[in-house]
């Protein structure tokens, strides 16, 4: 990547990176990723041990990806769920297990996560599940204007691989990107979110116990974050549960009101972004 960015292709990355994050390399081959601030705010959100609980419970005895997924989006966040949240996700994993041990599909992800939660510790080969999202809180992160990393990328993405830090991003004095080494930050992470996500709120619509209020909550705190992907599903399932319920829902209202939130999110982003993809979570 030149250190010197046409303004038209300056735009374009930031556009990207805004959407849905961007993998950056400088001449001498310092990795870092670039990405909203946003993205940020779901996962740092005290009610994400909901989201894992609920996506736990749907992904229990299923025989799609989310059962690793679910359990390795758990074992990345492990630090942001309290002692009661893990104990309540391992308690759910054992009661499964007793009740269904022959016909799981994936008995070693649950003992393995149960594991987990149970001692608050990964092995040793697992530590790059523990790694979060983000390594430093953003409050300590020094902040550079966007000016000032489009004046020298690569001296950015230098000094920022050689110190080992994050960088935010200001646009007009507001918090508005993160640059961080590529370790620190997967991109894939996003996606695994997303599958949660919709997870969550599968189980959320089957249960509509404390936990699906929970859920809700989350959703309703954070839905603008969520990408088009996470929205589409989410409107397609909510859109099944309503018409063509396995079991009636005891909240339509609530349902619809949820669903017309996201439709309009979803709206917004397509005129953001015409080239929409979609792409089912199972």
């Amino acid at each position: 990547m030149a250190s010197s960015i046409a303004r038209q292709d300056w735009t374009h990355m930031m556009e990207r990176a805004e959407r849905s994050g961007l993998s950056l390399q400088s001449q001498k081959g310092s990795a870092g990723v670039l990405f909203s601030v946003r993205i940020l705010a779901p996962i740092l959100d005290g009610g994400l041990r909901h989201i894992v609980l609920a996506a736990i419970q749907y992904s229990l005895g299923r025989h799609t990806y989310m059962p690793g997924i679910a359990a390795e989006f758990t074992c990345r966040n492990l630090s942001r769920l309290d002692a009661a949240a893990r104990s309540a996700a391992a308690a759910k994993i054992s009661e499964h297990l007793s009740r269904y041990g022959e016909q799981e599909p994936y008995p070693q992800v649950w003992h393995g996560l149960s594991r987990v939660l149970t001692s608050g510790k990964i092995k040793e080969y697992d530590r790059r599940k523990e790694r979060m999202p983000i390594l430093q809180p953003l409050e300590n992160m020094e902040r550079i204007s966007r000016q000032a990393l489009a004046d020298d990328l690569d001296a950015v993405l230098e000094r920022m691989s050689r110190e080992d830090i994050g960088l935010v991003i200001t646009d007009e004095g507001k918090d508005d990107l993160v640059l961080c080494p590529a370790s620190w930050f997967n991109l894939d992470y996003v996606d695994d979110f997303s599958c949660v996500i919709n997870s969550a709120l599968r189980y959320a619509m089957r249960t509509e116990d404390e936990e699906s209020a929970a859920v809700i909550q989350y959703a309703r705190r954070h839905y603008q974050m969520f990408d088009d992907k996470t929205l589409s599903v989410a409107v397609a399932d909510l859109e099944r549960e309503l018409n063509q319920p396995i079991v009636t829902l005891k909240q339509p209202q609530v349902w619809k009101e949820l669903q017309e939130l996201f439709r309009q999110r979803l709206d917004e982003l397509r005129k953001e972004s015409p080239e929409d993809e979609e792409t089912h979570h199972g």
